[in-house]
């Protein structure tokens, strides 16, 4: 793994100026053998830290390795030496590490405690059997090369996932998954619900850093299985919007010297290996679908033709969006204002007739998140990684177009404004394909308030200045924002360079028109009386701050000219952007600062 990875992950656990040390992308790496965790964390954890590392795995790779200080002691003077790479490159092609004895040369750092989940429940007796199995693993060599550190077992406690879930971790937690976790389901709904089940609960803990995946290709079912845990796991760490997920399809761990491939070898068959290069047609197009995604270091050419092979096939659906029957172009920003009547369609339908369509939109799975460990009264205790999930078109149903009213009840409840992300999938026998995803920004009017409702229909995210995405930053990768920075997002789409700040930072930026008094008769007064609202101050930005929130002047009241009660406003706290009015906000604030942009 090249040394740019990390560096982007030591900016990463950098975090940024207002919220030091918060790690706000998770890392999410994946590859066909548990060995490659092991070459994943030396590459990228700092190596005098203590994790807990939790592995949701059917077997227990506590293995030793025969003196295992010499491998400790090769790593730290690797990495003192700015030689990691090299060393990496060198023990993956020997097979220094197998899937099962990876984890022991992990301890006592980086990794100082082991969580080892075998199943989803387990009697008492069942726990004290394996947790003897690790005792008898994990020190198999001390008689004949003892371990500085001495016995690991302790290190090691054996829980089953429900009494897991139940468990406060409050040190840095790494979360590795096995996919043979699953391979005794037969049933692909049932390994649906349970991997679902784990990962929801994964993301649930407080200190979570990473997650790492072992596809485990040797220890499944079938080729089949191993494709549809593969894509299952895939669309679940892809959703969520601030992780960086990084998959090694080409990366080999040397030859495997564990007792399931000894199985093969002893047959004269070779031991199976999941070959993306015979992916099926749902995760290809998946792939497809999140290719910008998806970062692959080992063989990138080769993941490069693969991607383009792929996406040659015919039948792989594309979908376009149109507005007064214009096409616009796949690089577009695609914003539509609302006076336009436009809709999406499937381009090459023509080579998908007989397969049935079923229409999707991505949708945030809560209202509000946190990116900060921190809880000062803005969504706190709310989930840190912002998770988004797939809701059907209904109506849209087997329909090669899409109008777009069609998709106004996904939009805002109020408005039918805001921004929208939205593919399909078709559907013949046993094959799935998925398109493109087309993201839309529907508004209303000119000037700031206009720009401001492209961001409708998305959730708060405290602590939305921290949030990369593809390159871009905070509300302007369109998945949501805070207070500030959804008021800061119309400013800089009008072309102001504008950072993102908090709202007392924001100050700095702002001149102060007035100062809300009191009202008379429905009408704010300031300092000096009524208090002016015009077409001009109302199409560059009239602000409301309130100290720790700021919202904008949405549209004037029925008494014209002037600030009063029915002043529509928008802001956005802990939930989506919302319309209210001035008078609602004036009973809940008693600071009110009357600002506009400089």
């Amino acid at each position: 793994m090249p040394q740019r990875v990390l560096v982007a992950l030591i900016l990463l656990f950098a975090g940024g100026a207002a919220f030091a040390g918060v790690p706000v992308n998770l890392p999410v790496y994946i590859e066909d053998s548990h060995a490659g965790t092991f070459y994943w964390i030396i590459q990228n954890l700092p190596l005098d830290r203590d994790y807990q590392l939790v592995l949701i795995d059917a077997h227990s790779d506590a293995s030793e390795i025969l003196n295992s200080d010499s491998i400790r002691e090769d790593v730290l003077r690797a990495a003192t030496d700015n030689q990691l790479d090299q060393l990496v490159r060198r023990w993956r092609s020997r097979g220094n590490i197998q899937c099962f004895n990876w984890i022991e040369p992990l301890l006592p750092r980086p990794i100082s405690k082991v969580w080892w989940i075998p199943a989803d429940s387990m009697t008492a007796e069942q726990i004290d059997q394996k947790q003897r199995e690790v005792r008898s693993e994990i020190n198999a060599h001390e008689a004949a090369i003892a371990r500085k550190e001495g016995d690991f077992s302790a290190r090691y406690e054996v829980i089953d996932l429900g009494h897991f879930i139940r468990q406060k971790i409050d040190s840095p937690v790494v979360v590795t998954v096995d996919l043979d976790y699953f391979a005794s389901d037969q049933s692909f709904e049932k390994i649906r619900a349970r991997l679902d089940r784990v990962l929801d609960s994964v993301l649930e803990l407080h200190n979570l850093q990473a997650v790492t995946f072992s596809i485990s290709r040797p220890y499944l079912a079938s080729d089949d299985q191993a494709d549809f845990l593969l894509h299952e796991a895939m669309i679940h760490m892809m959703r969520i919007v601030n992780a960086e997920i990084h998959y090694e399809p080409f990366a080999s761990t040397g030859e495997d010297h564990s007792e399931k491939a000894k199985e093969f070898y002893r047959k004269k068959m070779a031991v199976p290996h999941y070959s993306v290069e015979n992916a099926s047609p749902r995760l290809r197009t998946f792939f497809l679908q999140n290719a910008s995604r998806v970062d692959v270091d080992d063989n990138r050419e080769r993941w490069d033709e693969l991607l383009a092979k792929w996406q040659s096939d015919a039948k792989v659906p594309r979908i376009s969006l149109w507005v007064n029957d214009h096409r616009l172009g796949e690089n577009d920003e695609h914003e539509i204002p609302a006076d336009k009547s436009f809709h999406l369609k499937i381009e090459n339908w023509k080579n998908l007739r007989g397969l049935r369509i079923r229409w999707k939109i991505l949708v945030a799975s809560h209202e509000k998140y946190n990116l900060t460990n921190e809880n000062q009264g803005f969504a706190d205790h709310s989930p840190k990684y912002i998770v988004y999930r797939e809701e059907s078109v209904a109506a849209a149903d087997d329909l090669p177009e899409v109008r777009g009213e069609m998709l106004f009840p996904f939009l805002d409840k109020k408005t039918a404004l805001g921004t929208l992300r939205i593919y399909c999938e078709v559907h013949g026998g046993k094959e799935t394909y998925i398109s493109n995803i087309i993201r839309f920004s529907r508004y209303e009017g000119s000037g700031y308030i206009g720009k401001l409702t492209e961001i409708f229909n998305l959730p708060y995210v405290y602590g939305s200045a921290l949030l990369r995405v593809e390159g871009k930053n905070s509300a302007d990768a369109r998945y949501g924002a805070d207070c500030s920075n959804f008021i800061i997002y119309g400013r800089r789409r009008e072309g102001f360079p504008i950072p993102y700040l908090n709202p007392k930072e924001l100050l700095a930026y702002l001149d102060q028109i007035d100062e809300f008094r009191g009202f008379q008769n429905g009408v704010a007064y300031g300092r000096h009386g009524p208090i002016r609202v015009t077409p001009d101050l109302l199409n560059a930005g009239l602000l409301l701050h309130f100290g720790k929130h700021v919202a904008a002047v949405y549209r004037n009241g029925n008494q014209r000219g002037v600030l009063s009660e029915d002043t529509l406003i928008v802001h956005q706290l802990e939930t989506y952007p919302e319309i209210t009015t001035f008078g609602a906000m004036a009973r809940k604030y008693k600071e009110i600062r009357i600002m506009t942009f400089r």
